[in-house]
C-alpha cells in the first residue's frame, strides 16, 4: 500500500514538470485501471507489486490531468477582453485596498450581458476615482456581499522573469482565472448585504476583526 500511494504521488509529480497537460490522460486512466486490477488479482505475488505500482503512478497522472483540464477550462473567453461584462456575484474574500482603490475576489454567480463567457472566479479592483481617496470610505465592500458590477477583464498574465514571483502561476492556484476592474458609473449596485456560507461567514468575521485592528490602532 505504501508503494502504491508513493507511485500514485509520483504520477501527480510528474505532470507539474511538462509543459501541457497530456492528451492522452484518458488512456492512463484505463490502463492504470487494468494494471490496478491485475495487480490485485495477483496479490501476493512479486510481480503485483511492480504491476501496482505502475498502474497507481498512471492514476496519479491521469487524476492531475483532469484536474488540470477542468481548471484550464474555466477561463476567460478571448473575445470578452477588454469589454464591459455585466455581473452578479459575491465577495468571496477579504478585500485589500491599496493606494487608489480596494482588490477583491468575486465569485460570480451569473453573466446578465448577453453570450459572456466568464470565469466562476475573478479578482477585480474597484479604483476611487481620486489620487488621495480613501479606499474603505470610498466603496465600502464587505466579504459574503452579493453585487451586481459592471467590469472589463483580461487573462491573467505574470511576468516572464527568471526566479521573479510568478503571479499568473499564484492565480491559477487560487482557481482565478481572469483579472480586471470594475466600471463603477454603470449601475454598480449591492443586491444582498450577506450570502450565507461557511466560508462567507470566516471572511466576515475576519473583516470584523481588521475593522477593530483600525478603530484602536493609529493610523500609521
Amino acid at each position: 500500500m505504501r508503494i502504491n500511494l508513493l507511485a500514485f504521488v509520483a504520477g501527480i509529480l510528474w505532470l507539474q514538470f511538462q509543459a501541457d497537460v497530456p492528451e492522452c490522460w484518458g488512456r492512463a486512466l484505463v490502463l492504470g485501471g487494468l494494471l490496478a486490477l491485475l495487480a490485485w488479482r495477483w496479490r501476493g505475488r512479486m510481480t503485483a507489486r511492480v504491476v501496482g505500482a505502475v498502474g497507481c503512478a498512471l492514476l496519479g497522472l491521469a487524476f492531475s490531468a483532469w484536474r488540470a483540464e477542468l481548471r484550464l477550462a474555466d477561463q476567460l473567453d478571448p473575445a470578452w477582453e477588454g469589454r464591459d461584462i455585466e455581473l452578479v456575484g459575491v465577495i468571496s474574500e477579504l478585500p485589500n485596498d491599496f493606494d487608489r482603490g480596494t482588490r477583491f475576489r468575486f465569485a460570480v454567480e451569473q453573466a446578465l450581458t448577453p453570450e459572456a463567457v466568464v470565469p466562476r472566479q475573478i479578482m477585480l479592483s474597484w479604483y476611487c476615482g481620486r489620487n488621495d481617496c480613501t479606499p474603505s470610505a470610498e466603496v465600502n465592500l464587505r466579504p459574503g456581499e452579493r453585487w451586481r458590477l459592471t467590469v472589463r477583464l483580461k487573462r491573467p498574465h505574470g511576468n516572464a522573469n527568471p526566479h521573479g514571483f510568478d503571479y499568473e502561476a499564484w492565480l491559477l492556484e487560487r482557481g482565478i482565472r481572469a483579472t480586471g476592474y470594475v466600471r463603477p458609473d454603470d449601475g454598480a449596485g449591492r443586491l444582498a448585504e450577506m450570502v450565507w456560507s461557511p466560508g462567507n461567514l470566516i471572511e466576515r468575521l475576519r473583516h470584523s476583526v481588521r475593522d477593530s485592528f483600525r478603530a484602536l490602532l493609529p493610523e500609521a
